[in-house]
């Protein structure tokens, strides 16, 4: 009787989401795990609308210690969310160790970055800082990311820090200069 029940309201989270029964029970079962049906109709209601895909990882959700459901999108949603604006003009991202010669400074209301790398030397990883300037836009946006505030210490982070914490700068950066709601980052969670 349960098997059906759920079957059931996985056909009409289907019907209603735009997803096919198997796609719905695949969700579950992977990017959306003990989710309530009325939750997993939400998130892939907000998967359809942001047109993010759950199966290419770029978003999925989470359910926190105290129950709510968290959505989340990956660099590469928030990348392609704003590779689809009309104001789309590129994002430049670069990550800072204690011996580049590194200076950020806001004068005038403009953002002025000096960065000179050291390749052969480049001492301990820092953080990255991301530019977002949307066409029409007069000022860029510009993130910092500290990898000390950031850095989980498993898994990618060890293997590639200086990737992850581009990855932290650039969501950060893209989600204030294309105003993406609704989708949160991973990596302002501790999960």
């Amino acid at each position: 009787m349960g098997e059906e029940i759920q079957k059931t309201s996985n056909q009409k989270i289907a019907n209603a989401s735009g997803f096919t029964e198997q796609e719905v029970a695949i969700v579950k079962a992977t990017v959306a795990k003990n989710t309530t049906n009325l939750e997993l109709a939400y998130f892939l209601n907000v998967a359809r609308d942001t047109e993010l895909s759950p199966f290419n990882k770029e978003i999925w959700c989470y359910k926190d210690t105290k129950g709510n459901l968290i959505i989340f999108a990956g660099r590469d949603g928030f990348l392609k969310k704003a590779q689809r604006s009309v104001l789309w003009n590129g994002i430049t991202s670069f990550s800072v160790h204690a011996n580049d010669k590194f200076s950020m400074n806001i004068k005038d209301g403009k953002v002025i970055i000096e960065h000179s790398p050291d390749f052969n030397n480049p001492g301990a990883l820092l953080g990255a800082y991301a530019i977002v300037k949307p066409k029409g836009c007069d000022l860029p946006t510009v993130e910092w990311a500290t990898f000390k505030t950031f850095d989980k210490g498993y898994f990618v982070w060890k293997s590639h820090p200086d990737d992850m914490i581009k990855k932290v700068a650039e969501i950060h950066a893209l989600k204030k200069a294309y105003g993406i709601t609704v989708l949160q980052s991973e990596h302002d969670f501790k999960i």
